[in-house]
């Protein structure tokens, strides 16, 4: 009998910690401008492996992930968002991803509109170029 609850306490514990083991919740500010944008990147980030709660909020441009890390990473969440097409913290989206939004997911002032820039700036409230363009 001791050892029968003994082995169930164990088993309980190890559930506990494998269910709770991996979980990182993460805040990551994006270029995000309306509805659109919204769908696009929780559908993206919600089918990735791992990551079990996305949500985007448009007011602030931020998307809440909650995630297992053993699964995927931070930085992988990142590089999702960039090749969907928008900024995620520092990291600037993909050329060919930002080109292919809808226009009113793309800024409307500043050098993400101007095709001559070479990239976004870091602050997506001001939209300053950080490049002259090629």
């Amino acid at each position: 009998m001791k050892n029968l609850k003994s082995l169930l306490l164990m088993s309980v514990l190890f559930i506990g910690v494998s269910v709770f083991a991996g979980n990182e919740k993460a805040s990551i500010k994006t270029s995000a401008q309306c509805e659109m944008c919204k769908e696009a990147l929780e559908t993206s980030i919600g089918k990735m492996a791992g990551v079990s709660k996305v949500l985007l909020n448009v007011e602030t441009k931020e998307l809440s992930v909650k995630f297992d890390n053993s699964l995927t990473s931070l930085d992988e969440i990142k590089k999702e968002i960039t090749f969907t097409g928008y900024w995620a913290d520092d990291m600037s989206p993909n050329k060919e991803a930002y080109a292919a939004l809808p226009n009113c997911c793309k800024p409307a002032k500043g050098c993400c509109a101007n095709k001559s820039a070479s990239s976004c700036s870091k602050d997506a409230e001001k939209k300053e170029c950080t490049g002259t363009g090629k």
